[in-house]
């Protein structure tokens, strides 16, 4: 079967880490089957090194930080929407979305938060929108099956959420995390070059760090929920 428990979507190779890679370990952990679908290739990361080399490049990190996530290869999606063109007005991407979601059929999907600056606030608005329709009978050029998301949540990289709504703990996950992102050298300062934003290493626990300095200790992962299928089982 092809169909998913979890699917996280990501922008760009390393948002899957950055916003959620704790609770991805944490899903696969409890047996419910996780996979990742990239919308870009992030291919204009980089001043110094060229698009064409640097979007295959970033996949092959993607396909080596999930494997230390534990995520198979074959539960991967790369849609290569041109990175920096990622439209919610665009009906062929919002397609592409669709069909993911009617095919890979999960419960929960992870997004970016709506309040994520740039290709992360396109990213939400196109997958939200996809999700909407996904769950209709329209656009059966684009799976035929229709499929509603019962639970949707909003990870946070770049702006941190006001008012977050769910914590997950990732404190026994924090190194595996950690070496998961450490894959994306590509994304390093040392590999980009100076006045470049540098989360490879301790960095990355900065943030997990202080939701759980917020919360109850340790590291923790915060999520707006966007939508909520069930209150109770």
């Amino acid at each position: 079967m092809d169909e998913l428990d979890v699917l996280v979507i990501a922008p760009h190779p390393d948002d899957e880490v950055l916003g959620c890679g704790g609770s991805i370990i944490n899903h696969l952990a409890a047996g419910r089957r996780t996979g990742v679908a990239y919308l870009t290739s992030g291919e204009h990361a980089s001043p110094t090194i060229p698009a064409d080399t640097l979007g295959p490049l970033r996949e092959d990190e993607a396909r080596a930080a999930t494997d230390i996530l534990g995520v198979p290869a074959h539960d991967l999606e790369f849609l290569r929407i041109g990175d920096g063109r990622i439209s919610p007005a665009e009906l062929t991407q919002m397609g592409a979305v669709m069909e993911l979601l009617r095919r890979r059929r999960p419960r929960l999907l992870y997004l970016p938060h709506p309040r994520e600056p740039y290709d992360h606030r396109a990213a939400f608005e196109l997958c939200w929108r996809a999700a909407g329709m996904a769950g209709s009978s329209n656009y059966p050029q684009h799976g035929v099956r229709p499929h509603w998301v019962e639970t949707i949540l909003g990870y946070e990289v770049w702006t941190p959420i006001s008012h977050p709504e769910y914590g997950e703990d990732i404190t026994p996950v924090l190194d595996q995390r950690t070496a998961a992102l450490a894959q994306y050298g590509s994304q390093s300062a040392a590999a980009k070059g100076d006045g470049q934003a540098d989360y490879i290493g301790q960095a990355a626990r900065f943030l997990p760090g202080y939701r759980g300095a917020m919360s109850v200790g340790g590291y923790r992962e915060a999520f707006q929920v966007l939508r909520l299928g069930r209150v109770v089982a």
